[in-house]
């Protein structure tokens, strides 16, 4: 992975902000001070800006987060939405999530300060299973059905698809991915003459929303780190994680804007004190 888009992965900035820590000389690779953003790191690297450790073994967090509809997966939304940032604590808000859904689906998004993990997760060499339930407004056709399986559903401008597997049940079908295309479910029934009452990402690979409901979230112990990294391709990380599995929790309460606050009483004027021996 090149080096800027490690330290965006490990949360230290944008691709931008981070191509400026490089060129300012601040991050050393082994030791060794780099000034070259196509340098390639590995996990195994150590990799330090102004002279502290990024990514340490000992770091490694991944938490599964249920994001609800009409929440923005993104850091920062110019038009004042909700993210998925908005649903954590503010300790998990430099974590980097693995893969989009837009802001009119629902279901698995995955934070993490894993850098690797992180890449195999979303570069397309590494194919791994995301599945989905999707409710229609009409149920697919027999050939419906037989073009998603066997990849013959072209969308506009685009390479052809991979087959997808798929099951339907009434108008409700589940679909289990290998890529992942912006949009790419809505527009494959866009294609087909459907319409998309409701999309959710149900499962990542071995990671699922089991016991997560709409707004909740939950870090992985290492246990269920480990076996994701291997199947990636990647070694187990061990101790690397953050203790027992954890319940889930419940996205955190906003604030309420200083002007709503129920207005406190005036407090009593203190009695003089009398002199301090």
């Amino acid at each position: 992975m090149r080096i800027n888009k490690y330290l965006a992965a490990c949360g230290l900035g944008s691709r931008r902000a981070v191509e400026e820590i490089v060129l300012a000389g601040r991050v050393k690779v082994d030791g060794v001070r780099v000034e070259n953003l196509s340098l390639q790191v590995t996990d195994d690297s150590e990799v330090e800006v102004d002279d502290k450790r990024v990514l340490s073994s000992e770091g490694v967090r991944v938490v599964l987060l249920h994001k609800p509809v009409n929440v923005m997966t993104t850091r920062d939304d110019p038009e004042g939405r909700a993210t998925i940032y908005h649903l954590v604590p503010p300790s998990f808000r430099w974590l980097v999530y693995a893969g989009r859904l837009d802001y009119a689906s629902r279901g698995l998004v995955i934070l993490t300060d894993d850098g690797e993990l992180l890449y195999r997760l979303t570069h397309p060499r590494w194919d791994h299973p995301k599945r989905y339930v999707v409710e229609l407004d009409a149920a697919l056709s027999s050939p419906d059905l037989a073009r998603i399986r066997e990849g013959r559903i072209e969308l506009p401008d685009e390479l052809p698809l991979k087959p997808v597997a798929v099951e339907q049940r009434g108008r409700t079908v589940l679909l289990e991915l290998r890529e992942g295309r912006n949009r790419q479910i809505r527009r494959m029934m866009d294609v087909l003459g459907r319409t998309v009452l409701d999309l959710c990402r149900v499962g990542v690979g071995q990671w699922t929303l089991d016991g997560l409901n709409s707004g909740q979230w939950r870090e992985l112990a290492p246990a269920e780190i480990d076996p994701m990294r291997v199947a990636l391709g990647l070694p187990p990380k061990g101790s690397a994680g953050r203790g027992p599995t954890a319940p889930p929790i419940d996205p955190q309460p906003s604030r309420e804007p200083r002007a709503s606050r129920e207005a406190r009483p005036p407090r009593e004027p203190r009695a003089p004190r009398g002199p301090r021996y």
